[in-house]
């Protein structure tokens, strides 16, 4: 039996990839002895020690490594550490020798933002090493948001070698593979192991009803450009679940492009989330941003429902 500390800062709107890490440490849990290191952003609020700690922590690192001698993992197993954890993890393992492995979600490695996006287009301009891009462009709410994001991962990047410190990158996708050979990180150290996600109970082959958008509302989502389809389709009747930065624009746009057959749900638990994806008739990804095997796609098809998608990622 293998003892695998995962360890991933849950994100302030709960997505895909938290909802992937639970459904990862339950299935691990069924044959390995797991533990969830689980620090949430929903505790920090934006301040200079939250942006000092994302840098570096003497005591997050401590904290860490406490966990690492009293559970004795033989792999640690790394998602999402900003901004809770920030370097703690790698630097624990480096003291205590354990292998660390990392799952690569999104673009961070190289990204400030992790979206490869702003300001309404796809980005690569940090993607050399100069993270000056990250503040003079609006990759983040505040421009205190992109200072401390873009000094601390030029320091995780570059002073600290924090990624010298994987012993394995994990890429969901062969985008996402492509991506980290892109990078210059060699090709032994890179393996595809595909998302996954849980069967939907109840799924049938018959047609449902109406169409179906899940995930955040955000700049990257190309909600947009699915609003003004609906309008062009004749507003068909369709559902938007999530929530996110762009919810009340979105609504707004919805009210004067007079789609009285669209209904936004807000977020929703994961439960009411499967009905919503029984009853649909297909669901969209309007991303204009490069996704990375999405687990709305994968819910999507584990329902037997079609998926409209965009092509990047």
């Amino acid at each position: 039996m293998t003892r695998v500390l995962i360890a991933h800062s849950g994100y302030r709107i709960p997505g895909g990839e938290d909802r992937y890490v639970d459904q990862l440490a339950e299935l691990l849990g069924r044959d390995h002895e797991v533990e969830l290191l689980r620090p949430r952003n929903q505790e920090l609020v934006p301040s200079a020690s939250t942006a000092a700690r994302m840098t570096y922590s003497p005591r997050r690192t401590r904290e860490v490594q406490r966990t690492i001698e009293r559970f004795r993992p033989d792999v640690v197993h790394v998602h999402n550490v900003y901004p809770s954890l920030g370097p703690a993890v790698h630097l624990a393992v480096r003291k205590t020798s354990t292998p660390l492995v990392m799952t690569v979600h999104n673009y961070r490695l190289r990204c400030p933002n992790g979206y490869m996006f702003t300001e309404g287009s796809i980005c690569h301009r940090c993607e050399g090493g100069n993270h000056v891009h990250a503040t003079l462009h609006e990759c983040f709410p505040t421009k205190k948001q992109s200072v401390a994001y873009a000094t601390a991962l030029w320091i995780h990047r570059f002073p600290m070698h924090l990624h010298s410190e994987v012993d394995a990158f994990i890429a969901p996708s062969e985008f996402m593979q492509g991506r980290l050979s892109d990078w210059g990180f060699a090709r032994e150290r890179v393996r595809m192991v595909r998302n996954f996600t849980d069967e939907v109970s109840g799924a049938t082959s018959d047609p449902g009803v109406g169409g179906l958008y899940l995930g955040r509302l955000s700049g990257e989502k190309g909600l947009e450009i699915l609003l003004r389809a609906l309008k062009g389709a004749g507003d068909p009747p369709f559902t938007i679940a999530g929530g996110g930065p762009l919810e009340a624009e979105c609504r707004a746009m919805a009210r004067s492009l007079r789609l009285t057959n669209l209904a936004f749900t807000g977020s929703l638990p994961h439960d009411e989330v499967v009905s919503l994806l029984r009853s649909a008739r297909f669901v969209v990804l309007p991303s204009v941003s490069e996704e990375n095997a999405p687990l709305a796609a994968l819910e999507g098809l584990a329902a037997g429902r079609p998926l409209i998608v965009s092509d990047g990622g």
